[in-house]
């Protein structure tokens, strides 16, 4: 009973998919390139917001003080008025806001597009050469039917 169970360990342990990913390279970059396309790694990308504000109050005040004379019956009036004028003004510098990106989500998508183009170039070269093959044999065609027609 005791070796059924020891080797049944053996077997699980034998066979565990995780450790052969981990030893096999080939197998844990497919697994990498699976999870950052997946976007598993996408925490990585954080916004840093610093605030750098300054607040800066200018306050003028412009004082005006005038005197109002009246008479009036044998009484004169002496009226002082006063005027005060305040002028405030706020400058305000905002936020210095960056951004961290993850390099190796970047680093996937830069290989896809470069194998994209690789694959678009062979294509474009295909294309080229097929259709300077067409216009040979259209050539080839009205050549046999002018000469069909000459006779």
């Amino acid at each position: 009973m005791k070796t059924r169970i020891s080797l049944l360990l053996l077997l699980l342990i034998g066979c565990n998919p995780v450790k052969q990913v981990l030893r096999d390279q080939n197998k844990l970059d497919q697994v990498a390139r699976v999870v950052v396309a997946g976007g598993y790694c996408a925490n990585d990308t954080t916004f840093v917001v610093k605030s750098d504000t300054t607040i800066q109050v200018d306050t003028l005040v412009q004082n005006d003080t005038t005197f109002q004379v009246e008479t009036r019956n044998d009484t004169t009036y002496l009226t002082r008025l006063k005027y005060r004028d305040i002028i405030k003004s706020i400058t305000i510098h905002d936020t210095i806001k960056s951004v961290v990106v993850d390099n190796a989500r970047l680093k996937l998508i830069q290989g896809d597009l470069a194998a994209s183009n690789a694959k678009a170039m062979e294509w474009e070269r295909k294309a080229d050469k097929r259709a300077g093959w067409l216009i040979i044999l259209i050539l080839a065609i009205a050549g046999y039917v002018y000469l069909k027609l000459k006779k």
